[in-house]
């Protein structure tokens, strides 16, 4: 590079001797700086491109654009004097600099800027180089912005080279070093305009008025565990699971696995073969001298502590019955989510077995256990150290009680002889669960070590339920070496299944309880058994649209899906007397689609946040910065059209930073919305890992609903509006004032018309916004899967189901609704 630098500059100060003219001036400096030194190529490049306005055609010299930045650059041929340079660095767009050709230069550059939108401008004559902000989207004017200044080629080229490369290089542009230089940052959506910001409540959100009535049964039955509930409800509720579809016919998408955690095939009780695989394990290791050691794994909200509940209460009930005459198999579960960062992991467990012995009746009773447990100290004072006082009884035993007083008072040497001698004699299995609640590996790593340090020393069984994430990020350490751990695979259950059984159990918690509420209308409504408003549920759930949006949203999440369901019954039905009627006099009701979805996305906040909703907003892509606000759409639906075709289904990270570096985003933004893609459940990685620009990378089904399904849908649509940057001013004054109409109006027709005209011109500002992606993917010659529109693909269905609102409100509320 050194040497390429020198001819450049050779052939500048010849091409200056001569006082060549312009053209000459571009092909043989400028073009070689742009090309072959700051690495910019041919695609990033339009030369002479017309700039047109007001009947008037120019051409401007250089337009350096990606989808993610662009810059102009204006030539005038090498030697002509154009700028009164001061002697700094920086210097205002103001005085001396604007004077002459070379201020007429600058406001050339600038005016060609303003009518192609482009932010940055340079001018040159080959010598001197002038970069300058010509856009500024933070009511800072132009007089008051500063220029960059290189007094000289040499300059640029050597003395300040890196300064100059930093700047202008096509890694520097795209890292957003000229934005940070010029604006002081790199982000250009700095106004809150976000809808969410200004309409911070909505007219159609109530409570459903039934709700008070059945709240604590619905809590009940649809709460995340059900572990607390008696044993009868417990194996009513559990779900056992059948092997998962490998393809989601409704969004034509293949879904996809993770890579297999071990070599060999772990147990999977949720399948029926397979159901006994935990209670066998524990039986034998009754058996055993050497201690078992089981990891429980499975991903978020799979129920892996339901599971473990149920082995110990139902599966294997008779393994852990109570034997009053003799030591019986003991079970000692300990729940992290009570733990406390400043506390030791090591005194938590103590603190929990100390507290689960002094409860346990055999455990407690100085006869059966602790006498025997302290058996051997008792002789060793007895013919030792308390030999002169071991014939007087009372006395013997007042140093004996207070002995093991102290040992009960310090708790872990109580804890320690009580657990040594009773594994002697029955086995311990020591439970260790939700210790992913902390996400410092550190936090984590400590407490493995000393589950397994205690469970080593005492002769414990030991059983770890965690994430998939967690053991992988754990697996390879000394600690998990050191124990020869039987994997067991928790796979969720299927989410219809679950929701169907916990229905069930709330219409049998509210069979013929009486309840009365304030209907719509302002009449009191009376039911003489609420179980009924359950029944109306189920038959708008099990089986149809909801239940499968629900199952979609989740993602194999059953916390996540009880949830939902909890969020629809509090707010999805705004009038219960009217379907509790009709569900009566016609056997069947149909709650509307979009009322139960609603509430499902707002969850219990008033209007679309992505930090409070179940699902993330895809045309968002939170970076501050407009080019990019729809990569998070662009690299998803990548994704979905690679899992709908033969071959490899995933995509590798360094793939995928190839080619977004190709269309100009940095690899910092590639990888947040990576990141951010896997943290909303759209994206999965295949390793179980957390997101990394090395992980390889496919759709959820959620993914493949958002890109082919979710974008046609009106409710989503007119939900995620709230919550995303709207940078265009028109577009934004126009769904500002949208809103404002749509909270005044009273008739129910006319609101419908009024939030269908806001949706649409939503969507069409979403497909502008996206365009300009396809179009560079399409002029760099990216492969298929990134060449797809998925706003554009979207547009018929998403324009159907408006005409079908708006036909929908006419026909139940008619033209004169008031």
């Amino acid at each position: 590079m050194t040497d390429y630098i020198s001819q450049v500059l050779e052939t500048f100060n010849t091409l200056k001797e001569k006082d060549v003219n312009e053209a000459e001036t571009r092909k043989k400096v400028i073009d070689k700086i742009i090309e072959n030194i700051l690495g910019w190529d041919d695609a990033d490049i339009s030369y002479e491109e017309r700039v047109s306005e007001d009947g008037l055609t120019t051409y401007a010299d250089y337009i350096i654009k990606t989808a993610n930045s662009s810059l102009l650059i204006e030539a005038k041929r090498v030697g002509k004097v154009l700028f009164n340079t001061p002697h700094r660095r920086r210097s205002k767009l103001t005085g001396s600099l604007m004077h002459g050709e070379g201020g007429q230069a600058i406001i050339q550059a600038r005016d060609y800027c303003r009518k192609k939108s482009i932010p940055f401008a340079i001018v040159t004559n080959g010598d001197q180089w002038i970069i300058f902000p010509a856009i500024r989207t933070d009511q800072i004017p132009f007089a008051d912005s500063y220029a960059i200044i290189f007094e000289s080629l040499s300059q640029a080229l050597r003395e300040e080279a890196d300064y100059f490369y930093s700047l202008l290089s096509r890694e520097g542009v795209i890292e957003g070093n000229l934005a940070n230089e010029l604006l002081g940052r790199a982000i250009d959506q700095l106004e809150e305009r976000r809808l969410n910001c200004f309409f911070r409540t909505s007219r159609s959100r109530h409570q459903n008025p039934i709700y008070p009535l059945i709240e604590n049964e619905v809590t009940l039955a649809f709460s995340d565990s059900i572990i607390d509930t008696d044993t009868n409800l417990l194996e009513k509720c559990y779900v056992k699971n059948a092997d998962r579809q490998k393809f989601d016919n409704k969004v034509r998408m293949h879904l996809q696995k993770k890579e297999p955690l071990f070599q060999s095939q772990p147990k999977r009780p949720m399948r029926k073969q397979e159901s006994m695989a935990l209670k066998s394990s524990l039986e034998i290791a009754s058996s055993k001298s050497r201690p078992l050691a089981i990891l429980i794994l499975g991903s978020v909200g799979t129920g892996k502590t339901t599971f473990l509940e149920y082995t110990k209460r139902i599966t294997a009930s008779a393994f852990f019955r109570e034997t009053p005459e003799k030591p019986f198999p003991q079970w000692i579960q300990i729940d992290f989510r009570n733990f406390s960062q400043n506390e030791s992991p090591i005194k938590f467990i103590y603190q929990n077995i100390f507290s689960y012995i002094t409860r346990d009746s055999f455990l407690k009773d100085y006869k059966k256990t602790i006498e025997p447990a302290y058996e051997k100290d008792i002789e060793s004072l007895r013919n030792g150290p308390l030999f002169l006082i071991s014939q007087n009884e009372e006395k013997f035993n007042g140093k004996i009680s207070e002995m093991i007083l102290n040992d009960y008072e310090n708790i872990d040497p109580y804890v320690n002889k009580i657990l040594s001698y009773y594994t002697q004699k029955a086995p311990i299995f020591l439970v260790i669960d939700n210790v992913d609640q902390f996400e410092q590996d550190s936090v984590q790593s400590d407490i493995f070590a000393d589950s397994i340090a205690l469970a080593g020393r005492l002769n414990l069984n030991l059983i770890i339920a965690m994430r998939e994430s967690t053991y992988v990020n754990h697996r390879n350490s000394p600690t998990f070496d050191a124990f020869d751990f039987d994997p067991i695979h928790i796979e969720p259950p299927e989410i219809p299944a679950v929701i169907s059984k916990r229905f069930f159990l709330t219409e049998q918690l509210l069979k013929d309880k009486r309840g009365e509420f304030i209907a719509n209308n302002g009449a009191k409504f009376t039911t003489p058994d609420l179980s009924l408003f359950i029944g109306l549920i189920k038959s708008s759930v099990l089986g149809t649209e909801i239940g499968e949006r629900i199952d979609v949203l989740a993602n194999n999440d059953v916390r996540l899906a009880l949830r939902m369901t909890r969020e629809f019954l509090a707010h999805g039905y705004s009038d219960p007397a009217k379907a509790l009627n009709t569900y009566q006099t016609k056997g069947d009701y149909r709650l509307p689609v979009q009322e139960a979805f609603r509430s499902i996305l707002l969850g219990n906040q008033m209007v679309y946040r992505e930090e409070f909703s179940v699902i993330g907003n895809p045309l968002d892509s939170r970076l501050g910065k407009n080019n990019s606000e729809l990569l998070r759409l662009f690299i998803l639906a990548a994704l979905v059209k690679n899992s709908s075709m033969t071959g490899p289904n995933s995509l590798s990270g360094p793939d995928i930073r190839k080619n977004l570096h190709e269309l100009g985003f940095s690899e910092t933004d590639t990888f947040k919305v990576l990141a951010d893609l896997c943290n909303l459940r759209f994206v999965h990685t295949k390793s179980h890992q957390l997101a990394t620009i090395n992980s390889s990378y496919y759709p959820s089904r959620l993914g493949g609903h958002i890109i082919r399904n979710l974008l046609g849908d009106l409710t989503f649509i007119e939900n995620i509006l709230m919550d995303t940057f709207i940078s265009n001013t028109d577009i934004w004054n126009d769904l500002k004032k949208l809103s404002q109409d749509i909270s005044d109006e009273r008739n129910i027709v006319s609101r419908i018309d009024l939030r269908v005209k806001r949706a649409k011109i939503f969507y069409s500002y979403m497909s502008s916004l996206y365009l300009p992606l396809f179009n560079e993917a399409v002029r760099r010659n990216l492969e298929g899967i990134w060449l797809t529109n998925p706003l554009n693909e979207m547009n018929p269905t998403f324009t159907r189901n408006c005409d079908k609102a708006k036909q929908s409100a006419r026909f139940n509320y008619g033209k004169s609704n008031q």
